[in-house]
């Protein structure tokens, strides 16, 4: 079967082949899939430059759907022919983490597409327990490849955020992430502001359209509309970008008592204004990746069918297309990007 895979360490995206590797089989708890869709991520492109732990060689791909086409001797709850996502990281089942379904934090845990053979191939393999039927609302189309990126998400907003009805909720960096996230604070019932740079124009379209109640292209006009609509300054940031300028900005802008969830990572030290923090007593949360909860959270939303995510994917590349589609994603073209096997 062909897949993309990362042969090679410190060679960038010379060390990525699309290749023929042998059609993987299911184990007796695994499921295999034959991969509908799989989105490229910035850890993806992280991976190829050698800036994110992983294993080689390994295919890549932890964001994808695909239709069941073959069982192992022990899978229960499974038919053929079903469409399903898939909670990537993968953990030893028996630590403390592992008991509560933080899979992420496990010390021995391995991860679709970073360890273990992901989904940028026409088949992959994953454990039955780690799998979920999309509803049936869903099944025939691809979307749910975006399930991965909206757990994250949902990890962020809803478990690790508290926002309710009427609070001001400023989400920084109108990426992917940064939409998701605010349609999610919508549907709690805030008041969102969406920010960007000057090069966020389309992105930022797209987040009123979505629903966000005012954006903001420039640091004074973002300053403006939260003089505007806020007393004090927002309730809630949810910081997207992990951009350190934004990092300052939002602490600025945030009310005392405020809270603030760090959603998007930097990819390296920053300085942080830790007195602003402390003098503003502010409720400072980090989140990353999923959790068990966060995918059980995630299919009720679905189930409820009040998410616009068809819009977040810009392009559809067939596999074999793959360094169009990183290109286009270093240079920030779009938004999400599919690629088909």
């Amino acid at each position: 079967m062909k897949a993309l895979m990362k042969k090679e360490a410190g060679r960038g995206m010379d060390g990525i082949v699309l290749c023929d590797i042998p059609k993987p089989e299911p184990e007796s708890r695994e499921l295999l899939i034959k991969v509908m869709a799989a989105g490229i991520c910035g850890t993806d492109i992280h991976i190829m430059e050698d800036a994110y732990p992983h294993s080689v060689p390994v295919v890549l791909g932890h964001e994808f759907t695909g239709i069941v086409e073959k069982m192992g001797k022990d899978v229960k709850g499974f038919s053929i022919g079903d469409q399903v996502i898939v909670h990537n990281i993968i953990g030893c089942g028996h630590c403390h983490y592992c008991m509560k379904g933080d899979y992420v934090f496990c010390s021995e845990k391995q991860s679709i597409g970073v360890n273990l053979n992901g989904g940028m191939a026409e088949y992959v393999t994953a454990p039955y327990d780690h799998a979920m039927v999309v509803p049936e609302s869903m099944k025939g189309k691809d979307i749910p490849a975006l399930s991965e990126p909206l757990a994250c998400c949902v990890r962020g907003v809803l478990e690790q955020t508290k926002i309710g009805p009427g609070d001001k909720v400023l989400v920084t960096g109108p990426g992917v992430i940064g939409l998701l996230c605010a349609q999610l604070a919508k549907l709690c019932g805030a008041y969102v502001i969406v920010s960007g740079t000057g090069l966020d124009k389309e992105r930022l379209k797209l987040a009123k359209k979505q629903g966000a109640d005012q954006t903001a292209d420039q640091p004074d006009t973002l300053k403006e509309i939260v003089a505007s609509c806020t007393e004090q300054g927002v309730d809630v940031v949810l910081e997207c970008s992990g951009s350190a300028g934004a990092m300052a900005g939002a602490l600025e802008l945030i009310r005392k008592q405020g809270r603030y969830t760090q959603v998007g990572m930097f990819g390296k030290n920053i300085s942080v204004d830790m007195d602003t923090i402390c003098r503003k007593e502010i409720e400072f949360h980090g989140t990353f990746a999923t959790a068990h909860s966060t995918w059980e959270k995630l299919l009720k939303l679905y189930q409820q069918d009040n998410l616009q995510l068809e819009e977040l994917v810009s392009q559809r590349l067939p596999l074999s297309e793959w360094k169009k589609g990183f290109e286009m994603f270093q240079k920030k073209e779009g938004n999400k990007i599919f690629l088909i096997p």
